[in-house]
């Protein structure tokens, strides 16, 4: 009888215990769990990390746009296409920041992605999170390229 109720014990135990971890953590480390999903994705070209944590409502700058992308269906037409197409072995999220204001969440960041051949590809990333639903999903993306080391 012991037996039986330690193994239920362990079993919920176990069960349980990713649970109450990540409702432990904060709200800014959800934020910063949530990009480093999304950009482990994208390496391996898949641009839907992204697609999937946008608001419906989403705005969206990066340097090879003439404008601003505006909207969910903008986004996805922007990224879909770009499924597959590309690839890198790993990339560093440098000197993460978030702001919280109320359920508003502002995300700054160093991305630097390697390539295989051993170069890097830096940029300075703002994503401004919404928490609806107790969802943070990203309502403002902007990507633009760092500045080159002298």
């Amino acid at each position: 009888m012991f037996n039986k109720k330690f193994r239920s014990m362990l079993f919920l135990a176990v069960w349980l215990l990713p649970m109450l971890s990540l409702a432990a953590q904060t709200a800014e480390e959800k934020i910063i769990a949530i990009e480093k999903k999304t950009l482990d994705r994208w390496k391996n070209g898949d641009t839907f990390g992204f697609i999937e944590v946008a608001d419906e409502n989403i705005t969206y700058f990066d340097p090879t746009l003439a404008g601003r992308i505006d909207g969910i269906k903008q986004f996805r037409d922007y990224l879909a296409p770009l499924k597959g197409t590309f690839s890198f072995p790993s990339y560093e999220l440098l000197n993460p920041k978030v702001q919280l204001y109320g359920d508003i969440g502002v995300l700054t960041f160093n991305f630097v992605g390697h390539s295989e051949d051993g170069n890097t590809d830096a940029w300075n990333t703002t994503e401004v999170y919404r928490r609806v639903n107790n969802e943070w999903k990203i309502v403002s993306s902007h990507w633009s390229r760092t500045k080159p080391q002298s």
